[in-house]
């Protein structure tokens, strides 16, 4: 009996320059990861098949650490929701076309958004990887035929992430032909994640056939602090796209916040905002990288007033082991100076708090 069946019931799909990542989902953490040349051989390959037969004995493994923590918290984890599915068919796709986006949020990377490309000075600066100068083109070359005739008929979930989706061709060409299958569009849950300001009319004519549709949005701050971090973003066009999503007749619309050291002190206002706009359901994660913008860096008054104050429980969660890197710190400020210059923004007016 498998205590997780990520691997069985759903596929992980995500394309990079090494190939198709081989892993059970986007939430394991695993250090070195096997890639495999054609989007088949994820069905079939030894890591994967390695991963299905651990998860016959303790799943509790650091690879998981985020559903543990969900667990211990008492929210239900990708895990238990796998648990709910049957065990001899894909039914639930996770599919990562590639990096093409239209935004360079602050924690991110090239290798995730084409746009961090015309930063890549700045990233290079604070960053150890080694940048392929061959890859500055966008990535897009997911074999979206051989997912297309996989779905018909029986994909109950597909869950589309980036780069940016709203941004990618292959994602419109894809919409667009699974929308003339009635029973998709009946059946189907097509769930987007978004950075919220890149709606089409286009692929927002082709979502409304759906009667399933969900979207999470990539928010990790309310006003300028989104701005700032999410750049460049407009908090006028994060509303008013929002909305139009609403406006779909969406059955969820969930909101993806990652907390970190420039948005940590904004959060509460964040997820305020959020319920009283709309439905305020939100699924919050800790950054992971890079350590620059780790919440260690910030001083402790910050993280404590925080901590003391928050009516969001995941934060004490999260930083019940925070510990201040004096080093971090300095390297934080010069980082946010080197964006500020490259893109014209002023991080010490927008978030003080990382300037203490």
């Amino acid at each position: 009996m498998y205590n997780c069946l990520h691997s069985i019931n759903s596929l992980y799909v995500e394309k990079t320059e090494l190939g198709y990542n081989a892993t059970p989902c986007c939430l394991y953490k695993e250090k070195n990861t096997t890639h495999v040349p054609n989007i088949q051989d994820l069905l079939d390959n030894p890591q994967i098949n390695e991963i299905r037969e651990g998860f016959k004995g303790d799943w509790k493994r650091p690879e998981c650490m985020d559903c543990i923590m969900k667990e211990e918290l008492g929210v239900k984890s990708k895990r238990q929701s796998s648990l709910q599915r049957r065990d001899d068919i894909i039914t639930h796709w996770d599919i990562r076309p590639g990096n093409t986006c239209n935004l360079k949020c602050a924690m991110c990377n090239p290798w995730n958004s084409s746009k961090w490309y015309e930063d890549i000075d700045v990233f290079k600066k604070y960053s150890n990887h080694v940048i392929n100068e061959k890859n500055r083109q966008a990535r897009e070359t997911i074999d979206w035929d051989w997912i297309y005739e996989k779905c018909i008929d029986k994909a109950e979930k597909i869950y589309i992430a980036g780069g940016e989706p709203f941004y990618m061709k292959g994602v419109h060409k894809f919409i667009k032909k699974l929308s003339q299958n009635e029973w998709n569009c009946k059946n189907t849950e097509v769930q987007i994640q978004t950075n919220g300001v890149s709606n089409t009319p286009a692929l927002l004519n082709s979502l409304s056939y759906f009667k399933r549709l969900s979207f999470s949005i990539s928010v990790d701050g309310w006003g300028n602090v989104n701005d700032l971090i999410r750049f460049p973003t407009q908090h006028s066009d994060f509303l008013k796209n929002t909305q139009e999503l609403v406006d779909l007749n969406c059955m969820h619309l969930f909101f993806n916040i990652t907390v970190q050291a420039m948005n940590l002190p904004n959060i509460d206002k964040l997820v305020t905002k959020l319920k009283e706009n709309w439905n305020g359901i939100y699924d919050i994660h800790k950054l992971t990288a890079p350590n620059h913008l780790s919440v260690n860096c910030l001083r402790p008054r910050i993280v404590k007033q925080v901590l003391r104050e928050t009516k969001v429980p995941e934060l004490k969660t999260f930083y019940a082991d925070y510990k201040f890197n004096k080093e971090g710190n300095a390297r934080m400020k010069k980082y946010l100076l080197d964006l500020d210059t490259a893109r014209g923004t002023d991080s010490k007016k927008i978030i003080p708090w990382c300037f203490e």
